[in-house]
């Protein structure tokens, strides 16, 4: 009787310690899936001399495979990455104080190339029908989901 509660708790124990990381999944999961389809721009920051950003797309499109493709950049898919291991936050951080505490969305020019070291980091927000991207320097760009 003792060695079936004793593995009864254990099984417990065990399930419930898997339950953060389930959660953690299903947060990221949810994430990812709200930026996946097509993205149109409906507001481009401009400097003060008038001229657009030159790192924001007129239309972006996320793909299941965690790739994307930009106007900007046709035909070629880039891919990108929402949840960041600490070492990566920490990186970033270190590069730029304004990353700290914020969504970031990471985009490889090439696929080689380090996380840690893109040049490609956009603040993000993500909603049902809208996606705003910020590049440090630059205000808020918005966009509008139409696929």
């Amino acid at each position: 009787m003792f060695r079936i509660s004793g593995v009864i708790v254990l099984l417990t124990v065990v399930m419930l310690s898997f339950s953060p990381v389930r959660q953690a999944l299903a947060k990221e999961t949810i994430t990812d899936g709200q930026l996946l389809g097509k993205w149109k721009i409906t507001h481009r920051p401009v400097n003060a001399a008038g001229q657009p950003c030159p790192f924001l797309p007129e239309t972006i499109e996320f793909f299941k495979d965690q790739s994307l493709i930009m106007s900007n950049v046709p035909g070629t898919h880039l891919p990108y990455k929402t949840q960041l291991t600490a070492e990566e936050t920490q990186a970033l951080v270190k590069r730029s104080a304004g990353f700290k505490g914020k969504s970031l969305l990471l985009v490889k020019p090439t696929p080689r190339m380090d996380w840690r070291s893109t040049p490609m980091v956009y603040i993000y927000a993500v909603s049902a029908d809208g996606l705003t991207l910020t590049v440090q320097g630059w205000d808020t760009a918005k966009f509008k989901r139409v696929k």
